[in-house]
């Protein structure tokens, strides 16, 4: 599978999860390319009749709140998008920017979610192959509101995320939630490096209904990411699961040091 070249903008990784719910059996990320290729495999070959959004459909399958197209007489990469708007109702849920960027960095429509390719997008969250991704547009605040169903399990590629802190919250409809925070380099600030790639995966014992994950980038930090090929899909009974979430990590592993 293949990857962008950037990750997403409010999420925190570290392996370690902060959790007031008992329905959560696993929330990680896998860094850099190789990792997070062998976390995709791995997510896929331990779930079933999963559903996956690439947003490289044709614009008008998705119903998009106010809908704009490439800034008239504007120039440069922050100027230029394949189609932008304040929400996407895509086939895994609506994506929603909640809070607008709070830092002046020059972009031309700070109000809006973008959908972008690789002659359009900005600041290294191009992906490393021909494909379509959603932008946050260096948002403060996003909601992914997930579609009620029976799905209880979760995997989406991350490009760009943290290189200036952010968290990702993943929220039940009873209050319970899961905080995934960034996991930093061994050194330094522990923000991730400019144009980081992770593949995030959630599993939960309960199905998804009336639940969201917040993606929140902080204020003023003109920080954004990208996101792609996110899949909603099910996991054996709780029992398995249980075992699923020892074992998973172990197999991308597996996967990576064989690559």
């Amino acid at each position: 599978m293949k990857l962008f070249s950037k990750t997403l903008i409010g999420l925190a990784l570290s392996g370690m999860v902060g959790t007031a719910s008992a329905g959560v059996i696993k929330f990680e990320a896998a860094y850099g390319a190789d990792d997070a290729n062998a976390a995709a495999a791995a997510f896929s070959d331990s779930t079933y009749n999963g559903i996956t959004e690439t947003f490289d459909d044709p614009i008008n399958s998705y119903t998009i709140t106010n809908e704009t197209y490439e800034a008239s007489g504007a120039t440069g990469d922050q100027a230029t998008w394949v189609v932008g708007g304040s929400a996407f109702e895509t086939s895994v849920g609506t994506f929603t920017m909640t809070a607008p960027n709070t830092a002046s960095n020059g972009n031309i429509r700070n109000d809006l979610l973008m959908i972008e390719d690789d002659t359009t997008g900005e600041f290294g969250r191009n992906m490393a192959y021909d494909s379509q991704w959603l932008d946050s547009n260096d948002a403060d605040q996003v909601t992914w509101d997930i579609i009620d169903s029976n799905y209880n399990a979760l995997g989406f590629f991350l490009s760009d995320a943290n290189d200036q802190g952010a968290t990702l919250e993943f929220l039940f409809s009873n209050g319970d939630s899961s905080t995934l925070t960034f996991k930093g380099p061994a050194t330094g600030d522990g923000r991730q490096p400019n144009g980081n790639i992770a593949y995030i995966t959630l599993f939960s014992d309960v199905a998804f209904t009336g639940v969201n994950l917040l993606f929140d980038n902080g204020e003023g930090n003109a920080d954004g990411w990208g996101i792609d090929n996110v899949s909603l899909a099910r996991v054996p009974e709780p029992g398995t699961l249980a075992l699923l979430g020892l074992g998973l990590l172990g197999l991308a592993i597996g996967r990576s040091r064989k690559a």
